[in-house]
């Protein structure tokens, strides 16, 4: 897609210096000899994420600490630099009919491989292969310090040392930074079919339980809102992958499997132009791309992103509840969600920050009640005066807290972003 918005700025109220170190060397050094708080950052696509970052001295920017350093496609392993875009190592990639099963949207505007560690940002294919605390065999890490830290290896069944990839996994950039990173591959798919269907919250919901408890094994399979219908309906999204026989087979089976919740389902080819032109409707709708009710899309300033993870069973009560929510403050509301994940994408939309702060807490409220997690992704300037973007901590807040302590004593890397939790 042309005209695609531009990365988020960090919540700072001054401008901090920025570094961009090539090396871990570099890296380690900038660290080591600087003082003060440093602020994180790959491809700038997830800075507004968790509690905002208060004014940090220094900002450290990896760009330029990227490149593919070993590709074995026998052993079906490669190591990156973390700075290294998920667009460009997919390419690289390609020539060996191999790919690092990731696909979050976030990918299509420059996302790093260091910077989607630290995020914990996933995509459709996480049902199948994982996500990439799942991927990940080894990583190097440069502490706040200036330490540097690895773990893990080029090898697939390498068990020794600390994971320290799934430590950082979600941290946000509070932990250390992702210098380097090995990841396991899998091939291509010989052939890929996918489901196309209408279907409002509950029908999708009841599909995606019936699909669990099925001995189908589909690689995707997503929801997202309609434009203008407060996500009381959208449009249910099924990928398989594998040989093209078994891609048939299962496809059918699985047509028949949605017809029996009322949900009539066309079929595509991945070459097919409808199924290309689904899943690129799918990523803007995770990334806010996509229309509104109200026509308004005038950007971070008037949208509030809620990422809610919790049961798959609960989507259709949270759909439905949240609809009523924005119903009665007349805000705009757009839902996309990994069905089988129970990663859910929350987009409140208006120009009103009074609004934004009763929708969001009265949404949050509710998917804490049904025992989920909730991750503000952005929201407009001046909100965080009136709700608190982190909300209740967790009970595992205390934990969260040491380890920061241990990993950053001096609380010097994205000073804010967990607080008041850690």
């Amino acid at each position: 897609m042309t005209n695609q918005p531009a990365p988020v700025s960090p919540r700072v109220d001054h401008s901090p210096g920025v570094e961009r170190p090539q090396t871990v060397t570099e890296a380690a050094s900038l660290l080591r000899e600087s003082s003060g708080s440093v602020l994180l950052q790959g491809g700038a696509t997830q800075l507004d994420w968790g509690g905002p970052v208060v004014n940090p001295g220094l900002v450290l920017d990896t760009t330029e600490l990227a490149g593919v350093l070993t590709h074995n496609p026998a052993d079906m392993t490669a190591s990156m630099r973390a700075g290294t875009t998920l667009a460009s190592l997919q390419q690289h990639l390609a020539g060996s009919d191999q790919w690092l099963a990731l696909d979050p949207p976030a990918a299509r505007r420059g996302a790093t491989i260091g910077g989607l560690l630290a995020a914990g940002d996933s995509g459709p294919s996480r049902l199948r292969y994982g996500g990439l605390r799942d991927l990940v065999i080894g990583v190097t890490l440069v502490l706040a310090d200036g330490q540097v830290a690895r773990s893990g290896g080029h090898v697939i069944k390498n068990v020794a040392g600390y994971d320290l990839a799934k430590l950082v996994h979600g941290s946000l950039g509070t932990l250390a930074l992702v210098a380097e990173v090995v990841v396991r591959l899998h091939p291509v798919p010989r052939a890929s079919r996918t489901l196309l269907g209408s279907a409002d919250p509950e029908q999708a919901t009841a599909a995606a339980l019936a699909i669990a408890a099925s001995p189908l094994e589909p690689a995707a399979l997503e929801w997202f809102s309609d434009p203008g219908t407060l996500g009381r309906s959208g449009r249910l999204l099924v990928r398989i992958d594998g040989t093209a026989s078994h891609a048939d087979h299962a496809a059918e089976r699985m047509s028949q499997l949605l017809a029996a919740h009322g949900i009539r389902a066309e079929t595509h080819a991945r070459e097919d132009e409808p199924a290309r032109q689904a899943w690129d409707e799918q990523a803007a709708a995770v990334l806010g791309e996509a229309g509104t009710q109200s026509g308004d899309r005038s950007g971070a300033d008037h949208e509030t992103v809620l990422r809610v993870c919790g049961l798959p069973s609960d989507f259709g009560e949270l759909a439905t509840q949240v609809a009523r929510f924005a119903d009665e403050t007349g805000m705009g509301l757009e839902l996309a969600t990994s069905l089988g994940l129970g990663i859910h994408t929350v987009r409140l939309v208006g120009p009103d920050l009074h609004d934004h702060a009763r929708l969001m807490t009265a949404s949050r409220d509710l998917a804490l009640e049904q025992g989920a997690s909730v991750l503000t992704r952005s929201r407009p300037d001046g909100l965080d005066d009136l709700v608190d973007p982190l909300g209740p901590p967790p009970g595992h807040a205390p934990l969260l807290a040491r380890i920061k302590t241990q990993f950053d004593p001096d609380h010097r890397l994205a000073p804010g972003r967990l607080a008041p939790w850690a």
